[in-house]
Formats: C-alpha cells, sequence, structure tokens
C-alpha cells in the first residue's frame, strides 16, 4: 500500500487548508485512499537530493524484455505489476461499423474535459460511433461512476474507455467486461488488471522527475508547500507516492504545508492565497499535483511575494511564456499533453479491434522534463501568462514507432494518432 506519511514530514506550524467551496465541489467527504493501493518500494536508490529515484519496473514475468530501452524506462516506479494482456491473441469479429462508450471523470478540472473531448473526437474521426458519454456530476461520486459503467455494459459496445475515480471499485465490472468480450481501455486511471489495457503516462515517475528537479534549484534545503489534487482519486495517490519518494532523499527540506487545490486552477489560486495570507514569509519551493503551477504563480504575485520554483506538472504554455521573459527564473515543468495523451488512447483502441495484439495490461509513457534552458526553442511570443492550454511541445509524446512497440502485429489499425 502507498503509506501516506505526511503527518510525520509536515512541520508543527504547518497548515492544511482548502479552498472556500471546495467541500460542496467534492461532496460531504473525500474518497479515501484504497486499502490495496501499491506501494512502489520504501527505500529509493538514487544519488541524493535532486536526483530521480530509482524504483524499477514491477515485471516478475519479464513481460518488458525486447521493449526498447526508454520504453522500459518509463516504468521506473510504476506502481502496478506489468502483465501479458488478456487481449494478446484477441481480434474482434467485426471489421467494421464499431461501437464505443466513454465513462470518463467529472470534468471540473481543464485537463479531464480537454482529454475526453478530445478522445470522443478522435473516435469520431475514426469512424468509431460513440453510444455513450457519461461522467458523474462530482468527482468523488464512484458508486455513480460505476452505475454508469454497467450502462455501458448493457448497450454491448465493441470497447469501453473508461477513466475510473476509484479504479480497484471497477475490477469486477472490467473483467464482466473481458467476459462479454468487449476491451476497456483505461484513459489516464490504472486499472490493475489483465482485462483492461491502460493507456496512461506514469505519474508516480513524473512526480519524482518533477520534484527532484525542483528540490535541486534550492540546493535541497529549505521549506516547500504541497499542493493537492482530489484526494483519494488514483492520480493523486501516485503523485503522493513520488513527492514522498523524492522527499525521502531530502533531510534538508521541510514540508511547511499543504493546500487543496482539487486539479482547478481557480481553487487552487485561492487555495494558495489563504495559506500565504497566515504565512506570509513564503516558502522555498512548491510541489503540486498538476495543472495548477500557473495559478500557484498568481497566488504568490496576489500575495505580493516573489514566486519560488514551482514544480509545473502538466505545464501550461502561460507558465512557461512568463518563466521565459525571465531568464533568472529556476523553471521546471512536465508536459502532460491532454489531446495527444487522447488521440493515442483512442489509436490503441482501433488497433486493438483490429486486432493488433497488445503485449501488456499498462501501455506507460515516459515523463517529458522541460527545464528553463528549453523554454527559448519552445515558447511561441504570441502566449500570454495567463494562458491555461497544456504545453505540448513536438514530439512530447508516444512517437509510432514506439506505439508500435506494444503489439504483437502492429501492422493492423491505425499507425498514427487521429
Amino acid at each position: 500500500m502507498v503509506k501516506s506519511t505526511r503527518l510525520r514530514r509536515i512541520g508543527v506550524a504547518a497548515t492544511t487548508l482548502a479552498a472556500a467551496g471546495v467541500l460542496s465541489l467534492a461532496g460531504c467527504s473525500a474518497t479515501s485512499a484504497p486499502a490495496d493501493a501499491p506501494d512502489t518500494g520504501d527505500t529509493p536508490a538514487a544519488d541524493g537530493c535532486g536526483s530521480v529515484p530509482q524504483i524499477g519496473a514491477k515485471d516478475a514475468g519479464n513481460v518488458l524484455e525486447g521493449f526498447s530501452e526508454e520504453i522500459q524506462a518509463g516504468y521506473n516506479a510504476y506502481p502496478y505489476e506489468i502483465q501479458e494482456s488478456a487481449w494478446s491473441d484477441w481480434k474482434s469479429e467485426k471489421t467494421d461499423g464499431f461501437t464505443a462508450a466513454i465513462v470518463g471523470q467529472a470534468p471540473a478540472a481543464p485537463f479531464i474535459a480537454t482529454y475526453q473531448g478530445a478522445l470522443a473526437d478522435s473516435l469520431e474521426t475514426y469512424g468509431i460511433d460513440v453510444v455513450l458519454n457519461v461522467a458523474p456530476n462530482d468527482p468523488t461520486d464512484v458508486p455513480g461512476q460505476l452505475q454508469q459503467f454497467g450502462q455501458a455494459l448493457s448497450l454491448k459496445p465493441d470497447i469501453i474507455f473508461f477513466n475510473a475515480a476509484a479504479p480497484e471499485a471497477a475490477l469486477d465490472l472490467v473483467s464482466q467486461a473481458h467476459d462479454a468480450g468487449i476491451p476497456v481501455i483505461s484513459m489516464v486511471s490504472q486499472i490493475d488488471s489483465p482485462y483492461a489495457v491502460t493507456v496512461t503516462y506514469n505519474s508516480n515517475l513524473q512526480a519524482m522527475v518533477g520534484a527532484a528537479e525542483t528540490l535541486k534549484n534550492i540546493n535541497g534545503k529549505g521549506s516547500i508547500l504541497e499542493v493537492t489534487g482530489i484526494p483519494g482519486i488514483s492520480n493523486e495517490i501516485a503523485w503522493e507516492d513520488g513527492t514522498e519518494k523524492a522527499l525521502a532523499l531530502c533531510p534538508d527540506v521541510t514540508v511547511a504545508g499543504q493546500a487543496q487545490g482539487m486539479f482547478q486552477p481557480p481553487v487552487a489560486q485561492q487555495a494558495v492565497v489563504q495559506y500565504l495570507a497566515t504565512n506570509p514569509a513564503g516558502v522555498d519551493a512548491v510541489l503540486q499535483a498538476g495543472t495548477m503551477g500557473w495559478a500557484i504563480r498568481d497566488a504568490f504575485e496576489q500575495s505580493g511575494l516573489p514566486v519560488p520554483p514551482i514544480a509545473d506538472i502538466g505545464a501550461s504554455q502561460g507558465f512557461a511564456a512568463w518563466a521565459a521573459a525571465d531568464e533568472s527564473y529556476p523553471y521546471v515543468g512536465t508536459s502532460t499533453p491532454a489531446v495527444p495523451m487522447a488521440q493515442s488512447a483512442a489509436q490503441v483502441g482501433v488497433k486493438v479491434l483490429a486486432g493488433a495484439g497488445p503485449k501488456v495490461n499498462h501501455i506507460v509513457w515516459q515523463p517529458n522534463l522541460i527545464t528553463a534552458a528549453d523554454l527559448p526553442s519552445i515558447v511561441d511570443p504570441s502566449w500570454a501568462p495567463e494562458d491555461g492550454t497544456d504545453l505540448a511541445p513536438e514530439g512530447v509524446y508516444f512517437t509510432e514507432a514506439q506505439i508500435a512497440e506494444f503489439f504483437n502485429n502492429p501492422e493492423l489499425g491505425p499507425q498514427s494518432p487521429e
């Protein structure tokens, strides 16, 4: 299980703040971390503070053997066992007229809204008829989302695209889909089952990379603020785990406090402003769970404080443009491009239907680190500092050759995302 040691690490004077309205948005109570959430190891091996812990992959069966070194590196600290896919030698009896159901997450966070919209568009481009496109109204409404998955099953589509709020709670339904001959493509969230094909980024590794580089910029010493996402969902748990492991190498770094941003920039900005109102000295750096970097920057400026190094996980064009205008700012970002990610998930799903045969149950992308030195070649002068659009440099996501590595018959199905 991913062990939460946050109360141990946070100093006595630390304060955890949630912006007004967060509880009404998330429901009366947040989803707790599942009891069987994975633990990627307690003792990271690396070269001290500012380095990326080397945990390795969970690959007891050596199913990653034969993949390129770059692909294998992307599984460092990935929390689930890599297994042979149950769909490795499967092919649909149909050749056209495919249908799909999408069971997503509540689109309150801009990343999720963009991703799910791009997925639907991409499936339409492939000629896939989306017979159901639903999501719960609340990001913590797990029972509601499971009911929607059951609705999708009842329609008997050829494939289901699923962004699970609580993957462990969905395992039985994913198994039922397999028994019915319906592949499940898990988008963004990670499902620990050979019956699903998870297409995602390694959020544990992304957290470690972003934290390590940011902590390097403060010379491994000082106080930090953590800005968290939605409690209990898989991506938040993964970020907590990766952040914990990076901080384990930094004995001279203290977590001064936390603010709950819910993966929503306006909420994050308000929460950080509230934190700074009672902690006017600020902090030396900020680690955040994703897509909230530019709003956290605005919170410091709104509070009249210098902007410290912020791990811009789920980087934005606006933050990159702002940082590019100040050569002294130690920018650190990791790109999580919603549109290319959604397009790749659609491509993988169509290839599964075509009988391409996925080799593994988790198709995992290695995070792309962006530093201040990269910004001159990336930033467009037209980008405004307040632009929250995903930072997606060309070639930042899977290449066609890399996607092909994951299939036994890569020549089947689309060769590039649409």
